[in-house]
């Protein structure tokens, strides 16, 4: 899927969703302590989780077979792993990830209510369902709006190309 021709933005259904989503959800909620912004999120770093190392997983091999930026003396490098809770009134303001080069937001649970993903420069909303991803250049200005619902839940990461061997 590509949102506008400039942008390269992929969204994709991951396979294992039904049986990985239910246990995903339990671990945000359980882990989900430290305010960020308008919601709540694990800390920063929980490559340790091997669920959301799972979906990182998924996302770096799709990465790896269409990337045009992909090179032989470069590699992809995970930089950020986390998951977020949002309860009604939750939200985030409008952000990137730079310096990074990737970012992805792979939705776990997404009740009645749930806020889209929005682009800010194109104002394009993205009501994801449960087990989609949506991969995004870093650079991209992004945003929550205010969510309608309790328990909204994601995993989201940022990735880099770092030259092999550093």
């Amino acid at each position: 899927m590509k949102i506008t021709e400039r942008y390269e933005i992929h969204r994709m259904s991951y396979p294992f969703a039904k049986k990985l989503n239910p246990i995903i959800h339990d671990i945000i909620l359980k882990n989900a302590t430290i305010p960020d912004k308008g919601a709540i999120m694990t800390h920063w770093d929980r490559r340790d989780i091997k669920e959301f190392s799972l979906i990182f997983k998924w996302v770096e091999d799709f990465l790896i077979g269409v990337s045009q930026y992909q090179r032989e003396n470069l590699t992809l490098e995970l930089n950020n792993l986390w998951g977020q809770l949002y309860n009604k009134g939750d939200y985030q303001d409008a952000h990137d990830h730079l310096p990074c080069h990737w970012s992805f937001v792979y939705y776990v649970n997404t009740p009645r209510g749930s806020s889209p993903l929005v682009f800010e420069q194109s104002k394009t909303k993205l009501h994801l369902k449960e087990g989609e991803v949506i991969i995004f250049p870093a650079w991209i200005r992004h945003y929550v709006p205010p969510n309608r619902c309790e328990e909204r839940s994601i995993v989201a990461g940022n990735i880099s190309y770092v030259e092999k061997g550093t």
